[in-house]
């Protein structure tokens, strides 16, 4: 259900499932949230909910602000610092553009541009570092 909070990973956030045609759950979405429209993303409340959208309305990824009051099993959320992944985590691999934590398929934190690859997580991050947004994304492995 839309606005639901819940996070699946390699499915959906919020009741937002990937694969889904925007132009299905449009209005659901408006009785819910603020909805704006740019090329390609469709933001909900400004910044809390990104859903990427493809040219022919399916849905490929859902994202969530920091200002999204959900999180994934107490372990991923927007806004978390890396010092808050390594403390909630065992592994952290890039994969993607983002940080993949645990081996968990379909969710991660996205790396700022240009780092797409590291050893250590902390090797060009910092550990008071906040990533600004959770994805969700087809799972790949």
């Amino acid at each position: 259900m839309i606005g639901d909070k819940i996070i699946i990973p390699g499915e959906s956030l919020d009741g937002i499932h990937l694969g889904e045609n925007i132009d299905n759950i449009i209005d659901s979405l408006k009785m819910n949230y603020l909805v704006e429209r740019a090329e390609g993303v469709v933001y909900l409340n400004k910044d809390e909910v990104l859903i990427g959208v493809e040219d022919d309305g399916f849905i490929y990824t859902v994202m969530c602000g920091k200002n999204f009051k959900g999180n994934y099993k107490n372990k991923l959320w927007a806004g978390m610092s890396v010092k808050d992944v390594l403390n909630n985590s065992n592994e952290q691999v890039a994969f993607g553009g983002c940080v993949v934590v645990d081996k968990i398929d379909g969710i991660g934190l996205p790396l700022p541009e240009g780092y797409d690859d590291f050893e250590r997580i902390t090797d060009f991050l910092s550990l008071d570092f906040v990533f600004d947004y959770l994805s969700i994304f087809k799972k790949s492995f």
